[in-house]
């Protein structure tokens, strides 16, 4: 599991990207605000904005060519000024966009598909707000609390119901998950956290080092979130279940769009 990483609440980070995009393409808009975030937040800031524009490109540039230069000026803003809406308002904006499956499905697996755009009539720029920000934020736990922590904060499971189709893995993450800070340390909110107690990443052990029992206690005490004691539905909303079916491509292609064959047009001729 080298290429394993855990977000800020413990989800794995190829899985919440997939699930951001599957998200977009169901229209879902508080679904895919919250993995959009879950990204942001955990400090792939710069990664999630790369993502996002690779979405477009494969998927919206065709229906919603005036967008491109949109989402680039988005992204230039945010990086002057940080502002976390920005997010937001290009998600939405997606969530009510027109797309096509069709070449990415060429490009990704080879496979040729048809058109079945399902048109609406928004052409419009969403604003997201900053009211409406707050419920995507990152909750710290309570104390004392800290083991109801992911019960809490993990709103959405996790969509693994694509990876055969992606072409990533499929694998159980239980033991992962138990042994879940070596994995979490990758991740920049994470690693700023375990450092702020001296913990240092020992890749032999793979655990976490704290200098000294005060620091390793202090750590627990504010962030011991025991995934080993969760509920099977809070594990399951963490890293899925790697025993339930997988979704083929024929069904990621009837859901989202693409017809095997061209539709047939109306060749009747009338005379008079």
């Amino acid at each position: 599991m080298e290429n394993l990483v855990f977000t800020r609440y413990l989800y794995p980070k190829l899985d919440v990207k997939q699930s951001l995009l599957i998200a977009l393409l169901d229209r879902n808009s508080n679904n895919a605000l919250f993995w959009a975030y879950e990204l942001y937040y955990s400090g792939f800031e710069e990664d999630l904005f790369e993502y996002i524009y690779n979405i477009y490109d494969s998927f919206y540039k065709l229906e919603n060519p005036e967008l491109e230069h949109i989402i680039q000026e988005k992204w230039i803003e945010w990086n002057e000024n940080k502002n976390d809406c920005i997010v937001g308002s290009i998600i939405i904006t997606l969530t009510v966009r027109n797309y096509q499956i069709c070449d990415f499905v060429k490009d990704y697996i080879g496979n040729t598909v048809f058109p079945m755009i399902h048109k609406t009539s928004c052409k419009f720029i969403v604003k997201f707000k900053e009211a409406d920000l707050s419920q995507y934020k990152t909750v710290r736990p309570e104390k004392e609390k800290t083991r109801q922590y992911l019960a809490s904060v993990c709103k959405y499971p996790i969509n693994r119901a694509y990876n055969d189709f992606f072409g990533t893995s499929c694998s159980d993450y239980n033991e992962e998950f138990y042994n879940w800070e070596y994995y979490a340390v990758r991740c920049p909110l994470w690693l700023y956290r375990i450092q702020r107690y001296g913990g240092r990443i020992n890749h032999e052990t793979k655990k976490i080092d704290f200098p000294d029992d005060d620091a390793y206690e202090a750590f627990y005490d504010d962030w011991g979130l025991e995934p080993d004691e969760q509920s099977v539905e809070v594990q399951e909303k963490c890293i899925g279940n790697c025993e339930r079916k997988q979704l083929s491509t024929d069904d990621f292609c009837e859901k989202y769009g693409g017809a095997k064959s061209e539709p047939i047009t109306n060749s009747i001729i009338f005379t008079s």
